[in-house]
């Protein structure tokens, strides 16, 4: 009976370090950048065009990133116009999802702006990882009724990316199909940081997202590793726990 009320305790502690994390499947948010559901776009960003949509980010405290969470919509061409003719966002229809065999994931280093061109984009390719596993699942409709979906990809420890502390890096992500005439797009994020994302179209050069008169930044989560210190908080209560159980035994 000691020992159940002792494990119950111990639970409760391992509930209470992971508390924060629920949201992200355990892991603590290193970076976010969540997507516009009001008037947010989609950028094409597939292997298929071949296009390629990169964000940029900051490395804040140095851990690497374990995890990848982020936002996207399909569309299909040639989809007959609804019988009312109305429009859609985007130009396009909301094609079924699935059909993504993978998605191809680059981390990129930074160019800052005035470097080569007015504008900062992705430089050396530092890692790519081809994740086949991912989770997909239906996030929300936009107000114009864009539907978009959440994807989830869970490295492998050997897949973390580790970075510099107070470093800018780069994240493109591409979705390979096999469908033709379907396409993928990375969704547009409300929050907005730094410079602008960048996209390649068709082999051209790196160039600014800019939708009329405001900036473009794409919707993304990256999470990382738990702080040692909480894991050597969280073992020490569960030593001591146990230490309580032999010296009453």
């Amino acid at each position: 009976m000691k020992m159940c009320r002792a494990l119950t305790l111990a639970g409760l502690l391992l509930a209470i370090a992971c508390a924060g994390y629920a949201d992200t499947g355990g892991q603590p948010v290193k970076w976010s950048q969540l997507p516009d559901m009001v008037g947010g776009l989609d950028y094409s960003s597939e292997t298929k065009v071949p296009s390629i949509v990169a964000a940029d980010f900051l490395c804040e405290d140095g851990r690497p990133i374990s995890d990848v969470h982020f936002w996207g919509s399909y569309w299909q061409t040639g989809i007959p116009t609804p019988p009312d003719g109305s429009p859609n966002s985007n130009g396009f229809l909301n094609a079924p999802a699935g059909g993504i065999e993978k998605f191809v994931l680059k981390w990129w280093s930074d160019v800052p702006v005035g470097q080569t061109v007015p504008f900062s984009h992705p430089g050396d390719l530092l890692a790519t990882v081809e994740a086949i596993a991912y989770n997909e699942v239906f996030y929300g409709a936009t107000t114009a009724g864009k539907e978009v979906w959440q994807y989830d990809v869970y490295l492998a420890s050997n897949e973390w990316f580790e970075q510099q502390q107070g470093q800018i890096y780069w994240l493109s992500i591409e979705a390979v199909m096999a469908n033709p005439d379907k396409q993928w797009g990375w969704h547009e994020s409300k929050d907005h940081w730094n410079d602008d994302a960048t996209q390649i179209y068709k082999g051209s050069p790196w160039y600014e997202l800019v939708n009329n008169t405001y900036s473009v930044d794409m919707a993304f989560e990256l999470t990382t590793v738990p702080e040692p210190s909480s894991m050597i908080a969280l073992l020490g209560g569960l030593g001591s726990l146990l230490a309580l159980k032999r010296r009453r035994g």
